[in-house]
């Protein structure tokens, strides 16, 4: 069960915490998944004829699977934070 609680935060401060999502993104979760120009690919990233990283029909493995999950929670609460500055 999730919690909530409410914190003030400034602006920088938001910024400091989008950079450490990106950061978690690409040097944790995104290990082990395809990677270009400092940017993690998962399938939906591109157009799936145009995705040269997972293809149209991607063949996703059960521990891939779960980093991709984390990596699309991890950039959901990014674009919450980014709505707030």
């Amino acid at each position: 069960m999730d919690r909530h609680v409410s914190v003030q935060l400034s602006a920088d401060e938001i910024k400091m915490l989008l950079d450490a999502l990106d950061d978690h993104e690409y040097w944790q979760l995104g290990d082990d998944l395809p990677k270009n120009d400092g940017m993690v690919f998962v399938p939906g990233d591109l157009p799936p004829d145009e995705d040269r990283y997972w293809g149209p029909e991607p063949n996703i493995n059960p521990d891939a699977a779960v980093k991709i999950a984390a990596i699309r929670r991890c950039r959901a609460l990014a674009e919450r934070l980014r709505a707030l500055i």
